[in-house]
């Protein structure tokens, strides 16, 4: 069973010089990205990979693939779990994955979302999938960039 080293959720997926710095934090080498929908979407898997830091390779997985592939996984490659909704780290877990923490680094405006801070924005269901993770013992919390404080979730819900 591959642990994470990282597990996120930012709707901006591979982006720029905060994905840099998660990367070197865990010394990513690979970069799961969990996602039903985007696995169907070859074009944006293109750019995805291309948009990763140098050496770090990017793969697209439904949530049932990569619980699948993470519990056979015995390499020792740092794997940073990437997802654009919180919908999909629910789903990862409920299909038997061992989550320990996820970071919430941004979730953006959208109808039904609430801000829970400036960068965090989320609904009534999304509410409800934090405090299942929250209830089976997964350390749910907000922290933009490495040098940030973690701000527990359960708080601000």
């Amino acid at each position: 069973m591959k642990k994470a080293s990282f597990a996120r959720v930012d709707e901006r997926l591979i982006h720029g010089q905060v994905m840099t710095a998660w990367v070197k934090k865990y010394w990513i080498k690979k970069i799961i990205l969990v996602d039903d929908e985007i696995v169907q979407d070859s074009f944006m898997q293109e750019v995805l990979s291309m948009s990763a830091p140098q050496g770090v390779k990017v793969e697209v997985r439904s949530a049932a693939d990569a619980a699948a592939e993470l519990s056979e996984d015995t390499s020792e490659d740092n794997v940073m779990l990437l997802f654009k909704e919180l919908k999909y780290a629910g789903l990862l877990v409920n299909y038997g994955y061992p989550l320990e923490e996820l970071d919430i680094g941004n979730i953006g405006s959208a109808p039904g979302r609430k801000a829970i801070t400036k960068e965090v924005y989320i609904s009534d269901a999304e509410k409800d999938i934090v405090r299942g993770l929250h209830e089976k013992n997964i350390n749910v919390y907000i922290q933009k960039l490495p040098q940030d404080a973690q701000v527990d979730i359960m708080k601000k819900i």
